[in-house]
């Protein structure tokens, strides 16, 4: 708090209405410091690709109360950008605090690691006028990228000329539920969905798993001993029921040898030849 002198003079018009000009009046004005507010103890769930949260404190610094406090995300990223614009936390009184929470999404062109955004409270003063205060820098983390979920096969062997029944272990590895998730499988040739290349889940915790199955078919021509590729991807609904498209997962697939059925023809052929000129003697000598 700072005090100024200000120097004023009246002018009046006396009882004989002449017009008159007081004697320099001295008198003293208390200002305030300006009002301002931080944001502290930062968290994020912040990650290239996917939808996140930046969570704090913001706290009006004083010297006045604030009414209609709101949080706003003020920065300009092409790569970051809010799923809402603000957060209402209320009145704040000088020193009091509040918690917010800010939903963004992260596309895939962003980078990760340790980022500063812009951010801003909105509030109303004592005389009810709208103000903002913008010097607000706030440090957040963005993890990097990852599968939204990871796959396992059970067996990832088939026959050339086979068909079976591929059963795939799908792990939740978001932050949050989905669900009606449907997984699709993708094959090229000499691999072959077949009639069942989608699997149905109703929902998957986070970091639990679900069981779905496919049919997969190889060509005769396939090579044995070799690895060919199949690839996964699942529709899914988030928590805020939007509909949403994993990334593509890979797994390969090897073809094993042909298995060997029954016993070899050209030692049947032999058994039976000698079995016959056996029978044959055996006639003559009767």
């Amino acid at each position: 708090m700072r005090g100024y002198a200000l120097g004023l003079n009246v002018d009046y018009t006396d009882t004989d209405g002449i017009a008159r000009t007081s004697e320099p009046i001295t008198t003293g004005v208390q200002t305030i410091e300006a009002q301002s507010f931080a944001i502290d103890d930062i968290g994020s769930s912040l990650r290239v690709g996917e939808d996140g949260d930046v969570r704090g404190t913001v706290t009006n610094t004083g010297p006045q109360p604030a009414d209609n406090v709101v949080v706003r995300y003020a920065d300009d990223s092409t790569t970051v950008t809010p799923r809402e614009d603000s957060v209402a936390v209320g009145t704040l009184e000088a020193g009091e605090s509040a918690d917010f929470r800010l939903p963004l999404d992260v596309s895939t062109d962003a980078e990760s690691g340790s980022k500063s955004f812009d951010f801003a409270v909105q509030y109303r003063n004592q005389d009810d006028d709208q103000r903002t205060y913008t010097k607000l820098d706030v440090l957040a983390d963005v993890a990097p990228q990852r599968d939204q979920f990871d796959v396992e096969l059970e067996d990832r062997t088939i026959e050339p000329g086979g068909s079976r029944t591929i059963s795939v272990t799908v792990t939740n590895n978001l932050d949050e539920t989905a669900t009606d998730v449907e997984g699709r499988l993708f094959a090229d040739d000499p691999l072959d969905t077949g009639s069942t290349d989608t699997g149905y889940v109703e929902s998957i915790e986070p970091g639990e798993t679900a069981t779905m199955t496919f049919e997969l078919t190889v060509a005769d021509s396939a090579t044995p001993r070799k690895t060919y590729p199949v690839s996964l991807d699942f529709r899914y609904d988030d928590e805020d029921g939007n509909s949403q498209l994993s990334d593509t997962v890979r797994v390969p697939i090897e073809t094993t040898e042909a298995a060997e059925g029954g016993l070899p023809v050209v030692p049947i052929v032999v058994v039976v030849v000698i079995v016959a000129v056996g029978v044959g003697l055996w006639y003559r000598r009767q």
